[in-house]
């Protein structure tokens, strides 16, 4: 194993003072900047497009300024969004400022700011994604990061320094319930996520804590059609990436179960990889799921899945099975598990009760998987490591 101290691109104290004032003052800033709840951040980066997300404090808007240097060429008007029931909005259950930038060429580093009546944030920065078909990258996955923001920080802090990924995957379990407030998402997510974020596409599947949140449909996008609701997917380089919420029905025949089936028939990526919150093989408290063993294990071999990452047990284990890498990152932050039905899980070849996430470094013939535990001293250690082919 690797032992490394992280240099986060942001310290521990700062978050933690971050998180201090955002207990006394909930409605104030996150960060250093007063004039935002939630500052700005990523979604949605494909094609030629993308999304910058904020929450100003008080009554306005604001709008990004973005372009290929700090001049920032060109603008976008921001416009508000709330919660809605019924189709009519709900101002008092959450919202945001929303900004559509397109006319984006590939693989662009772009920087961007969001411009307030009185104020600005600072500079942040995406990257669209790449024009070659085989262009390498990095993306990150790690998931269950409720409950503890410290912890939360400390994973994402290391995480961003570790690798610029060109995403990042969460497991689901964002916050601790579905019927969270916008000041916990900010104290639980936004506050700590933040290095991440700023430069970052986040894509999510449902957990079962947040399975029926509207301000998880509020705040991420899916690829294609915005809302995140159950199913999705998307292609970046050589991989193809798909998710269903594992909460509700995905047994043959059922609207989701069709979905994924076709999905996985369709694409020609040389490599798959499946993102859900609960895991088929764990040997965590949860344990493994019987369902996806039964109902997606039969689509996951029969259509070439190489990869498959899940959450809902707070710990990292890798389990191969069938010549499939089944992954549990789900130590974002959620009190950890430790490993009690090993009986169930005979496959299972690595597991850690830590805090982690895993980046995979993607080339034109193979994924590279490094997992990292963090622990309270902000040390980052290289836990496992494997090379998946096609």
């Amino acid at each position: 194993m690797v032992m490394k101290r992280i240099p986060g691109r942001i310290s521990i104290s700062r978050l933690l003072l971050a998180l201090l004032i955002l207990v006394a003052f909930p409605f104030s800033a996150t960060g250093a900047n007063p004039y935002f709840e939630i500052l700005p951040y990523v979604q949605n980066a494909e094609g030629t497009s993308a999304t910058i997300l904020w929450k100003p404090v008080g009554d306005v808007t604001g709008r990004v300024e973005y372009g290929v240097t700090t001049a920032y060429s060109a603008f976008a008007e921001g416009h508000l969004e709330y919660v809605t029931r019924n189709g009519v909005p709900q101002p008092k259950k959450g919202s945001v400022v929303r900004s559509q930038l397109t006319g984006l060429p590939p693989d662009t580093l772009y920087h961007y700011r969001v411009v307030l009546p009185s104020s600005a944030s600072e500079d942040r920065r995406f990257r669209t994604p790449p024009g070659d078909p085989n262009a390498a990258f990095t993306f990150l996955v790690y998931g269950d990061s409720r409950s503890d923001p410290q912890a939360h920080a400390r994973v994402v802090s290391a995480a961003a320094a570790t690798c610029d990924p060109a995403f990042v995957l969460t497991t689901g379990d964002v916050v601790p319930s579905s019927g969270a407030s916008q000041a916990v998402w900010v104290s639980q997510f936004f506050v700590p996520a933040d290095p991440l974020l700023r430069k970052t596409p986040f894509l999510v599947t449902r957990g079962n804590h947040d399975a029926t949140s509207q301000l998880l449909s509020l705040y991420f996008e899916a690829p294609g059609n915005r809302q995140v609701e159950d199913y999705y997917s998307f292609d970046w380089g050589t991989v193809h990436v798909v998710t269903i919420n594992t909460n509700k029905d995905y047994q043959p025949g059922s609207e989701q179960y069709q979905f994924l089936k076709q999905d996985l028939a369709s694409t020609t990526r040389p490599f798959k990889v499946f993102f859900g919150h609960h895991p088929a093989y764990s040997s965590a408290f949860h344990g493994s799921t019987k369902k996806v063993q039964l109902y997606l294990k039969p689509l996951f071999e029969a259509y070439g899945v190489q990869l498959v990452f899940a959450g809902h047990d707070h710990s990292y284990e890798r389990t191969i099975v069938s010549s499939i890498t089944y992954v549990v990152s789900g130590g974002g932050g959620a009190p950890l598990h430790g490993q009690e039905q090993l009986k169930k899980n005979p496959n299972s070849l690595v597991f850690r009760e830590a805090y982690n996430f895993v980046h995979v470094d993607v080339a034109a013939h193979a994924l590279t998987l490094t997992a990292w535990a963090v622990d309270a001293t902000d040390v980052a250690t290289i836990i496992d490591h494997s090379v998946i082919t096609p």
